[in-house]
């Protein structure tokens, strides 16, 4: 009866020691405000960066106007078909990142999901034409 009440006494006091030190070392938790802040520095100095190109190009011209040049503006180099080019070019690319995000959640969820089929009930799966398919006739 000692040594079992001593056990209970001993196991409660260790419990009340080592309980604090586990909790300390408990992972903080994460502050991911500093990525949202950044995000709008990032866009206040893109937009900055355009505006002073685009104020750049307009002193330059006012100048040429003044000193008398009677043209058409000079050329920028951003035609409409430049434009276009860039923004097909940016949907191409957001187009590819949607498609391998969806190709990496599809192999993580069959990897999850056949393991059911493939190890429990005997199961292949199969590809025909870009389907998968199973094969449990084994």
């Amino acid at each position: 009866m000692k040594k079992q009440l001593f056990a209970a006494l001993l196991l409660s006091g260790l419990t009340a020691v080592l309980t604090p030190m586990a909790s300390a070392q408990m992972m903080p938790s994460m502050d991911l405000s500093w990525g949202v802040r950044a995000q709008a520095q990032y866009q206040q100095i893109g937009a900055y960066n355009a505006r002073a190109v685009a104020m750049t190009y307009y002193n330059y011209m006012l100048r040429l106007r003044q000193m008398g040049y009677t043209g058409p503006s000079l050329p920028t180099g951003v035609t409409p078909e430049s434009l276009q080019a860039s923004i097909q070019r940016s949907q191409q690319a957001a187009n590819a990142f949607m498609q391998s995000g969806a190709h990496s959640t599809d192999v993580r969820s069959n990897a999850a999901g056949n393991w059911d089929w493939a190890a429990l009930r005997g199961c292949r799966p199969y590809y025909v034409n870009g389907g998968t398919f199973l094969d449990c006739t084994r």
